[in-house]
Formats: structure tokens, C-alpha cells, sequence
């Protein structure tokens, strides 16, 4: 029975979004990059939320956000809310859509876009079948056409295959908590093989700024690049994603030059005409991934260069303090 005196509260599906967000990625500025805004419009919807639940839903820990008792319990509903709208407007639209869908994925966008593909694919198209092939990039132009996949979610250029970008992130140079970086020698690199565009972005922007380089470790695998990180073997350079309380970040106050952004792209095999894969590839096109990822407006791109610029000086035991990440008054 409805309490006609009780006061009804209608949450907002975009403000759930980027909830989500911050609880799936815990800061704000991976959050930020996944919905595809400011730092700071990324605080100012969480603290609408918070003003409109009457409850405090986060909780500082070091440089993360957690979760906090009342947090937890909306998260729950959260995620049913949004997956039952998405299921709804894709009834209407995509709810025939079955078969097979084989999608290759890179391996330097495995920790980046494939938990927010495959999350978008399994709650809008449930009767589609995903068989994930993960793979170093320079394969997967030639999987795509030997026609072994019908997606591919990478880094890579490739000319001949329709495209969506699903996301432009910032590439920030990681390092252990306690590493410290020699003045007057070589920065120690730990990369992959000469294909990864991280290890080209890393290279090619240190010649450029005339900073002398050395590979540190040569890593087979993405794990065992966090593995040599880790053990202060050096520094790596990788997508804001990637980044964790295990790690700390390095830039100009460190004499690192900028690096620049990467960008993730979605393709579709050109020579597939099968309706799953029409219809899937269609609606993420137009509909991205969970968080609606999408290019950053041009007029939004001071307020990430200033981000970057405050992340540039954080220090192994210090906090993000106030410019670079904007905490929830409480």
C-alpha cells in the first residue's frame, strides 16, 4: 500500500551512471574518463546525489573512494535500475538480436574498455553468445580480415573496417609508491615488445623532449609489466585506467614530459553481415558503453588539462590534495 504522505524520491538515471562509476573504477578521476567528464562535474553530481538520498555514500580512503554502509545499499539497486532501463529501450529496439559475436581485443585495452563491452553486450543482447579472443595488436587487423573475428576493441589503426571511437585517455606515466627516479640518468622504461603503442607513445615523447631513455624490462604480458612496476624495476606508461593505490604517478615536477592521450576504438569486420553483429556494433556505436563513453567536448578540455597538470605533482606519500581531486563536502 502507498503512503500517500510519504515523500517520493526519483533518482536520476545519469547520476546513478556515474555512481556506478566511481564504485566499478573508485576515483573520480577514472570515473570521469569513463562517463566522459569533468573531475569536478563528476564530484558535483555525486554530491547532488548525496543531497538528494540524505545520506553520505563515500568514503575516503588514500586516494580511492570507497563505498560507504549507505553506498553499498544503493549500489545494489543502482545496478538494477540501470540495467532495467537499458533493458527496456533495448526491447523496443535490439531484443531479437542472437547468435555468435567473436570479439578481439588488444591486450592495452583489456584493463580499459572490455569490462564496459562486455557489460553493455550481456545486459542489452542476453541471447547473444561473446566469444572473446584477447590478443596482441598487431594481430588483430589481420584476425579481422581472415575473418576469425567480427569485432575488435583496440588502439590500432586500421583503414579498411568501419569504426566508432568509444574513448580518448589520458596516458600518465606510473610508478611504485616508493620508486625514486635518478636525476642526470636514464629513465628506466618497463614496456612490452616494439608493436605496443604505449612503449612508442613512451619512447617517442622522451627523444622529443631531448630526456635520455633505457628498457628497464622487457614484459611478454600487461601482467607482468604491473609485476616489474611493482618491484621498482621502472616506469611504464599507461592509460589513467591502469592506475591504482598500488601506484603513483610521475610528470613534469619530476622532469617526465606530457604524454599524450590514446584513443579506443571498436571495429566492425567489414565482410560480416550477420545480424548480431549489425545490430550490436549499430547500438554501441550510437549508444557507446554503460557509462555513454565519448570523445571529451573541446570546450571541457582546459578543466582536463588542469587535472593533469595537478596530477603531475603528486608525491609518493602524499594525497591528492584539493586541485586534483575535488572531495564531496561533507
Amino acid at each position: 500500500m502507498i503512503n500517500a504522505n510519504r515523500q517520493i524520491i526519483n533518482l536520476d538515471l545519469d547520476l546513478l551512471r556515474t555512481f556506478v562509476a566511481v564504485a566499478d573504477l573508485n576515483t573520480f578521476a577514472a570515473a570521469a574518463a569513463a562517463v566522459s567528464r569533468t573531475q569536478s562535474a563528476v564530484s558535483q553530481q555525486m554530491q547532488r546525489l548525496e543531497q538528494l538520498v540524505g545520506r553520505e555514500l563515500f568514503a575516503r580512503h588514500g586516494r580511492n573512494k570507497l563505498l560507504t554502509e549507505h553506498g553499498l545499499q544503493l549500489l545494489g539497486y543502482a545496478r538494477q535500475i540501470l540495467r532495467a532501463n537499458d533493458d527496456a529501450t533495448a526491447s523496443l529496439t535490439y531484443n531479437d538480436a542472437d547468435g555468435e559475436l567473436r570479439v578481439g581485443v588488444s591486450d592495452d585495452a583489456v584493463d580499459t574498455l572490455l569490462p564496459f563491452l562486455l557489460n553493455r553486450i550481456a545486459s542489452v543482447y542476453p541471447r547473444v553468445a561473446v566469444d572473446v579472443r584477447i590478443k596482441r595488436a598487431q594481430f588483430i587487423e589481420s584476425m579481422l580480415d581472415n575473418h576469425e573475428i567480427d569485432l575488435a576493441l583496440t588502439t590500432a589503426k586500421i583503414n579498411h573496417h568501419p569504426k566508432t571511437l568509444l574513448r580518448s585517455s589520458p596516458v600518465l606515466w606510473h610508478c611504485a609508491p616508493d620508486f625514486q627516479l635518478q636525476t642526470n640518468e636514464p629513465v628506466p622504461l618497463v614496456v612490452m615488445d616494439m608493436t605496443n603503442p604505449f612503449r612508442q607513445i613512451a619512447q617517442e615523447t622522451l627523444e622529443m623532449a631531448g630526456i635520455p631513455w633505457r628498457i628497464a624490462y622487457e614484459a611478454a604480458s600487461l601482467s607482468a609489466v604491473r609485476a616489474a612496476v611493482n618491484a621498482e624495476v621502472g616506469v611504464t606508461a599507461r592509460p589513467l585506467e591502469m592506475h591504482n593505490a598500488d601506484l603513483r604517478i610521475l610528470g613534469e615536477s619530476e622532469g617526465l614530459p606530457r604524454l599524450p592521450e590514446i584513443q579506443f576504438f571498436l571495429y566492425r569486420n567489414s565482410h560480416e553481415q550477420n545480424e548480431a553483429v549489425l545490430t550490436v556494433f549499430d547500438a554501441i556505436e550510437n549508444k557507446k558503453t554503460p557509462y555513454a563513453v565519448t570523445p571529451i567536448e573541446s570546450d571541457e578540455s582546459d578543466e582536463v588539462d588542469e587535472f593533469i597538470d595537478s596530477i603531475d605533482a603528486i608525491k609518493s606519500t602524499e594525497d591528492i590534495n584539493d586541485n586534483s581531486v575535488e572531495d564531496i563536502d561533507k
